[in-house]
């Protein structure tokens, strides 16, 4: 036979989107303050406390604000947020790394999703997606730019359409996809020598402290650990801020969960 063995098991699939906006709605109702299209301008200690300048980016209204510890988790933006508004201009601590992914008709009946082995070494999945389509992805390469700005590339069509026809009794062609989408992942620069090795875990890095405003800055991170990171994040506050109680979230609900 072709195939001798084979591996199974379980992942998990969620709404990125609703999940931030419940995330959100979870901490209001726990007291914080959500201010949505509002970016910071500059971050400035003054001795043991933090002046933030915020802008509404619809209206251009300003106002400060100030804290006594500043929380950097801006994602891919982290080191620009370092650069431009904490004034931290040689920082470079992530490395943004572009996946891509291409939609096309769907091309199996199984519920599972499947696994191929590339011929460069890496592996690209074939997802059951939306009921008439397969999700196949995802490419690992440097992307330079803003991510505000990532799309597929040529290049990344060509690797996918390539490797998944391969394993497909039909070959898939350019002229198959109905969809592509593109996004950047915001790893810690751990000086690995290709994308497709940098290490996934999160990083949690602060400076300040006795008499100095504290700055608290997250680095990589993945969806699907981002409780435990945020658990992480408060440990690393609560060595500048005092224990403001135990862990909690591990067994809660989200809003309408």
């Amino acid at each position: 036979p072709l195939f001798r063995k084979a591996f199974e098991y379980s992942d998990g699939w969620v709404n990125d989107a609703r999940l931030v906006a419940l995330n959100a709605r979870d901490a209001a109702d726990r007291g914080a303050i959500i201010r949505t299209r509002t970016k910071v301008v500059s971050a400035r200690r003054d001795g043991p406390t933090w002046i933030i300048k915020v802008q509404n980016v619809l209206t251009g209204d300003t106002e400060e604000v100030r804290a006594r510890l500043l929380v950097n988790a801006a994602g891919p933006w982290v080191d620009h947020v370092l650069q431009t508004a904490v004034g931290q201009n040689e920082v470079h601590n992530v490395r943004l790394v572009q996946g891509s992914h291409i939609v096309v008709a769907k091309k199996f009946d199984d519920p599972r999703a499947y696994f191929f082995q590339n011929k460069d070494g890496r592996i690209i999945f074939a997802i059951p997606y939306e009921e008439e389509f397969t999700l196949i992805g995802t490419t690992d390469r440097d992307y330079p730019g803003d991510p505000h700005d990532v799309k597929i590339s040529d290049a990344e069509i060509d690797y996918l359409c390539a490797a998944a026809s391969e394993y497909f009794a039909v070959a898939v062609k350019r002229s198959d996809i109905v969809w592509t989408y593109s996004a950047v992942r915001p790893l810690y620069d751990d000086g690995a020598s290709k994308a497709q090795e940098a290490t996934r875990d999160y990083v949690l890095k602060a400076d300040g402290g006795e008499g100095v405003a504290p700055l608290v800055n997250a680095f990589g991170g993945k969806i699907t650990t981002f409780r435990r990171l945020a658990e992480s994040m408060l440990e690393k506050i609560e060595s500048f801020l005092g224990k403001r109680g135990k862990p909690w979230t591990h067994d809660a609900p989200l809003p309408g969960g």
